[in-house]
């Protein structure tokens, strides 16, 4: 319950606001177009919850979008994007050796 609480003060109300006006958009587009794929959904929201914490520069963001592009590029591989899914990946691997070095 602690650490609720410290996630809730981290953000500022226009940030908490911001990122759950995302999260309804996201979740609306979902249900009103889709309504099948889970995995795209879950992709979606792990890539917008990795941009709030980015814009406040926590590592944690760095993290969630390195699964993120991992995610979009398996995405974009089952549609055939394979442009897209270098892209991603590529850009996952470039992020990943900023982040764990070595």
């Amino acid at each position: 319950m602690k650490k609720i609480e410290e996630l809730r003060r981290y953000f500022t109300k226009g940030e908490r606001a911001l990122w759950f006006g995302s999260v309804f958009v996201i979740i609306a587009a979902f249900y009103f177009f889709d309504r099948s794929n889970y995995f795209t959904l879950f992709a979606s929201l792990l890539g917008v919850t990795s941009l709030i914490f980015n814009a406040k520069g926590n590592p944690f963001g760095q993290l969630l979008m390195i699964l993120f592009s991992l995610l979009y590029g398996i995405i974009s591989f089952t549609f055939s994007y394979y442009g897209e899914m270098l892209t991603y990946v590529g850009l996952c691997r470039w992020r990943g050796s900023l982040l764990f070095p070595g």
